[in-house]
């Protein structure tokens, strides 16, 4: 069994009343890169604060690294490391003196910055202000600075937010390597499943506070029914000899659908329509897209 980084049990956050986080059970484990997903305000960055202990639960447990948060928060933070919404920066310095800056609180040796930098494509502009950054060189520069202090977790809420294509593009493959050539497991959260499942091993999509499915992308895709579309002369008389034979299914502008009909029924039907005079002009298989079925899970309620 895979070790665990982190275990939330009924992890629950309210505010006034209004129930921001139900009862979240997460599993992280060593390794993940974990897709955080749901619709703006799901409870996605509430969750990530408090596992940063940034704000307190009201019920539930968080461990991280086989660690009770918050009471051991700070051996846990020594080896996290985070990017919550925007990063921080000083537009008039350098790259090379913002992560300087971090560098001294968080005391580790000068040459990690230049590491850092490295490993996030900015070591040709380290030395430009900030302040002349894109957008996504900035989101990266934020990335570097969660990085400086060689984190065994790096916690990241909507990095590719607000970015162009490229930019999305250059994070994606950024988070895409951590787990493999650093070592870090990575905890990452979107409202876009298309970003998740090109980077994601696993998902955990929340909905309203609850968590409405964990597993990895293959399940989630596992879940997807299909269509099964027959376009054939007399599609009315082809449809009684359809149910003839117990098959479940509609007639639309001449077109026969039928939910999850498997290879050999639908080689039977085609079987049957020929014999009974049918012209069969198109037989297609209908699949759902994967952002069709996240739609129809976080419309779904409760535990699935």
């Amino acid at each position: 069994m895979s070790e665990m980084i982190i275990q939330t049990k009924g992890l629950t956050k309210t505010y006034r009343g209004r129930m921001a986080v139900d009862h979240l059970d997460l599993e992280i484990a060593k390794g993940d890169i974990y897709g955080f997903l749901g619709p703006n305000g799901a409870g996605k960055t509430t969750t990530i604060r408090m596992l940063l202990g940034l704000i307190q639960p009201t019920s539930g447990s968080i461990r991280i690294f086989n660690r009770d948060m918050p009471k051991d928060k700070l051996e846990i933070l020594r080896h996290v490391g985070s990017l919550v919404e925007s990063p921080s920066y000083y537009g008039h310095l350098s790259a090379i003196d913002n992560l300087e800056a971090i560098r001294r609180i968080l005391q580790v040796p000068k040459s990690r910055i230049h590491e850092v930098l490295e490993i996030v494509s900015l070591t040709s502009e380290a030395r430009r202000p900030v302040k002349g950054f894109s957008l996504g060189m900035k989101q990266r520069l934020g990335i570097a600075a969660a990085l400086l202090g060689s984190p065994d977790l790096l916690i990241l809420d909507e990095p590719t937010n607000g970015l162009d294509p490229s930019g999305i593009h250059e994070i994606r493959e950024l988070i895409k390597h951590m787990p493999e050539q650093y070592g870090i497991t990575v905890l990452v959260s979107s409202h876009l499943l298309g970003e998740m499942e090109l980077m994601a091993s696993k998902v955990g999509i929340i909905r309203e506070g609850q968590l409405v499915f964990q597993d990895t992308i293959d399940n989630l895709r596992l879940r997807s029914t299909h269509n099964m579309e027959l376009v054939v002369s007399e599609p009315d008389s082809a449809m009684w000899i359809a149910r003839d034979l117990g098959a479940s299914g509609t007639a639309e502008n001449g077109i026969l659908s039928f939910p999850g009909m498997v290879d050999a029924q639908v080689a039977h039907l085609v079987k049957r329509l020929v014999e009974n005079g049918h012209d069969i002009y198109r037989v297609e298989q209908k699949k759902k897209s994967l952002e069709d079925i996240f739609m129809q899970v976080i419309g779904e309620r409760g535990q699935v």
